[in-house]
């Protein structure tokens, strides 16, 4: 099974390779023989991947067109198209791309600005059908049908091999900490820490010393530096201070001098999932 936080795209100019792409590497990564693009497979993800879908009955034929079976049709909308693309892999195209026993793949992909502002990923995945194959007969021996092989299951599935005819069945999903951005993730993979989650609001205010706010829209805490760089090389000045999950500080710093600039650097770092993280940085130019 496959699935990411964040899905990077292989970069191409044409979105619909770009996305192949990214589902061919990471069916490499998987461990899993690579899967063949089917055009049917496609039709199906632009049919089911739009602002407004094809009719159940038109998308049934579809499927029924397809020699095989569709074994998993999931849709994703997002902006940009990395985020609809990780959206369709969190409603089950990662596990599809991590499962062996699919062997055919077709994707889709709409953005209509005037409509809609976010983008529409589609992934289809399918098995085609397999014909039956007997041993060469010898004098007196009843044909026997050949045995086929078991289907090899991903690293993240929960055996190496299901029986042929079946599918690998995924490892159950990790429930993240608290104070994270997602709730749990696929097996294998790590749940990914709070980031960018601090803003900074200095009030440029007709005083010698000028009120700091500082928001904490992470679930969890810990501790701040606030450091202002006179760019001169003039006296600058430091504050240090602890902020709470989804909580806020304030304080006071002193106002540049007339003619002077300061660089602002605040920085935020906790622990999450029992490693130190940084959960926020925000960098400003201030003057008077």
């Amino acid at each position: 099974m496959l699935s990411m936080t964040m899905v990077v795209p292989v970069a191409h100019a044409d979105p619909i390779a770009d996305i192949r792409g990214t589902v061919a590497r990471d069916r490499a990564n998987s461990g899993c023989p690579d899967m063949k693009y089917n055009q049917t497979l496609q039709d199906i993800a632009f049919a089911q991947a739009d602002y407004i879908p094809a009719p159940p009955a038109t998308i049934d034929g579809m499927k029924a067109s397809y020699k095989g079976a569709v074994t998993g049709v999931f849709v994703g909308q997002g902006d940009p198209m990395a985020d609809a693309l990780t959206k369709a892999y969190q409603a089950g195209g990662g596990p599809a791309i991590g499962s062996c026993s699919n062997t055919e793949f077709g994707v889709s992909f709409r953005r209509n600005e005037n409509y809609d502002p976010e983008d529409l990923v589609g992934l289809v995945f399918g098995t085609p059908a397999g014909s039956a194959t007997s041993p060469a007969e010898g004098q007196g021996t009843p044909p026997q049908e050949e045995k086929k092989p078991d289907v090899q299951c991903g690293p993240n599935d929960e055996t190496p091999t299901v029986p042929a005819g079946q599918q690998c069945k995924a490892k159950p999903a990790v429930q993240c900490p608290p104070g994270g951005p997602q709730k749990e993730v696929p097996a294998g993979q790590k749940c990914p820490p709070p980031t960018n989650a601090v803003r900074v609001n200095i009030q440029r205010v007709l005083s010698p010393f000028w009120p700091v706010t500082v928001t904490n829209n992470a679930g969890i805490g810990g501790s701040c530096s606030y450091v202002a760089t006179d760019t001169r090389g003039g006296l600058g000045h430091t504050e240090e201070f602890d902020i709470a999950p989804n909580g806020q500080a304030n304080f006071s710093v002193p106002a540049p001098v007339i003619g002077r600039t300061y660089k602002v650097v605040t920085s935020c770092t906790g622990t999450y999932d029992g490693q130190q993280v940084e959960f926020g940085h925000d960098e400003q130019t201030v003057s008077l």
